[in-house]
């Protein structure tokens, strides 16, 4: 005889065993490939950081010219001092031989050359590079591509 003939649902229910849980799954990894996995994520991290905090620190002049160029007001000194913060920036940024000695069309095409493919750059290199020394020219319509050339330069 079957030992669940007979019995009714509620004595068949007292036949049923507990619900065995299983043991808790640990949080943390239990072998070493993904120890290894977490350091070298780690060290990737650190030298992106690492990587991020010196482009930063090099980008610094990019900020400080940009700032100037935001703080220009659009009277008759403004196109004197758009070309100074340009100049100034590609000193900080070339090597001093390479920069100091320019001035007019060789100026223009050093703008064109370093920032290459950027067409407000292209057609108002010309007005930068003559700013410092022609009177008339509009330096609040300057400020606009000195600060492309700000960002776009390649150093």
């Amino acid at each position: 005889m079957d030992r669940y003939e007979g019995k009714n649902l509620p004595q068949l229910l007292d036949l049923l065993h507990d619900i065995v849980m299983p043991e808790p799954v640990a949080m943390t990894p239990q072998t070493i490939g993904w120890l290894v996995v977490g350091v070298w994520l780690g060290a990737v991290l650190v030298i992106l950081a690492v990587h991020a905090a010196i482009r930063w620190r090099r980008n610094r002049y990019r900020r400080d010219a940009a700032r100037a160029l935001d703080s220009l007001r659009g009277d008759d000194g403004t196109a004197p001092a758009v070309a100074l913060i340009v100049k100034r920036t590609a000193l900080t940024a070339y090597p001093r031989a390479d920069v100091a000695h320019l001035y007019g069309a060789d100026w223009a095409a050093f703008l064109r050359r370093t920032a290459p493919g950027d067409r407000s750059v292209d057609r108002h290199a010309d007005e930068l590079a003559a700013a410092a020394y022609r009177p008339g020219i509009d330096g609040s319509a300057l400020i606009g591509p000195a600060k492309r050339w700000v960002r776009a330069h390649r150093a």
